[in-house]
């Protein structure tokens, strides 16, 4: 029987594709068209990842001020961001790079002239070529040549957006594109790292990884945005350890203040698993993206040869949907967790774009 998730994963995509059928052209436009959503979904919510951090980072700093101050100390008060303005920015032209290339699809598809959206893109595009390997944590993982040419590699994103009409072609784009979208893939893989070494080898040096393998074959020495999250809860935990040491050691404070302390660090504990479950499955959510990718390129040349759809095919679009909705639902178990204090809640959908609710790709109710 069928679990309600796959009820609802199955009913999102009414495509009808099954290992004995033929694509149309109007089905394959609804396949492209859910793809882009499903990047620029997955683009808005890498870029609320690093929001959610720093509000992490502030939880903390805010708990530090507040114990120094009980304590009668003078501490600074000057709050540390984790990440600078060009740091964000740099993310956030990556990711404008990702949305480009999604709405070029879709206008691809749907046999619509993309121009209308050249100013925009053309600005992103030119934000693209100034990225430096030093504005992305990789260091971690990779050499200097390894993570100066990944970066380089996503300025020709540019060859692929802005062509001439009789040069756009879906296929074509997508063959070219792919390359390019896993290149980006690989640095948001990289850029969100992990909280613990991977390889033996990163005692003493780099992973052996290819950039041509799948995905899920790389191996991250500790670092990234998960490990910086990392840092952040445990700074916090500590802050709430030593506040249970100095209660206890001044017989101080009654057993509800006592127990108000245990309960906050424990909350943050559980902050802090949530928020790494939440950059794991956006991992997993990248490499499901590359996978559909993949899987849209050979539903197309075997819709052009007029060939029968590979199951395959289908079952990996329809992974990157399920992906992104356990991605939803992790990153509302964050916000809430934050939020928990001040009694408000979110939910999957207050993470996504208006277009991608509209169009129901999000949650639905009763989901």
């Amino acid at each position: 029987m069928l679990s309600p998730l796959q009820i609802v994963v199955l009913a999102l995509f009414p495509l009808g594709l099954s290992s004995c059928s033929v694509i149309d052209d109007t089905l394959l436009t609804e396949e492209v068209s859910d793809f882009s959503l499903g990047v620029v979904a997955l683009s808005s919510i890498i870029q609320t990842e690093f929001s959610l951090a720093e509000d992490v980072n502030t939880l903390g700093f805010t708990d530090y001020l507040q114990f120094q101050l009980e304590l009668g100390g003078n501490p600074n008060t000057n709050l540390k961001p984790l990440f600078s303005v060009a740091d964000i920015a740099a993310r956030r032209d990556l990711l404008a790079g990702l949305d480009g290339y999604a709405d070029t699809l879709t206008a691809v598809a749907s046999e619509k002239s993309p121009s209308e959206g050249y100013s925009v893109l053309d600005g992103t595009l030119k934000n693209l070529k100034l990225l430096d390997y030093g504005d992305f944590n990789l260091s971690h993982s990779l050499s200097f040549l390894n993570s100066n040419q990944l970066v380089n590699d996503i300025s020709f994103l540019d060859e692929l957006l802005i062509l001439p009409e009789r040069d756009r072609r879906l296929l074509p784009i997508l063959e070219k594109g792919g390359e390019t979208l896993k290149k980006m893939a690989l640095l948001l893989y990289f850029d969100i790292g992990a909280i613990a070494d991977q390889s033996s080898k990163c005692r003493y040096t780099y992973p052996e990884n290819d950039f041509s393998a799948k995905m899920s074959s790389l191996r991250l020495c500790k670092g990234g945005l998960r490990s910086i999250v990392s840092s952040a809860v445990k700074f916090d935990t500590n802050i709430w350890k030593d506040k249970l040491a100095y209660l206890k050691g001044h017989e101080a404070g009654s057993s509800k203040i006592r127990r108000d302390a245990i309960n906050r660090l424990v909350s943050i504990q559980k902050l802090g698993q949530s928020m790494d479950q939440l950059l794991s499955e956006t991992q997993l959510a990248l490499i499901a993206m590359i996978d559909a990718h993949e899987a849209i390129e050979a539903t197309l040349r075997a819709a052009q040869k007029s060939s029968i759809v590979s199951f395959t095919s289908t079952t990996k679009i329809i992974l990157f949907r399920k992906k992104l909705r356990e991605l939803l639902k992790a990153a509302a178990n964050v916000q809430n967790a934050l939020s928990e204090l001040s009694g408000t809640t979110m939910s999957p959908q207050d993470f996504l774009p208006t277009d991608f609710t509209q169009n129901g790709t999000g949650e639905n109710n009763g989901e």
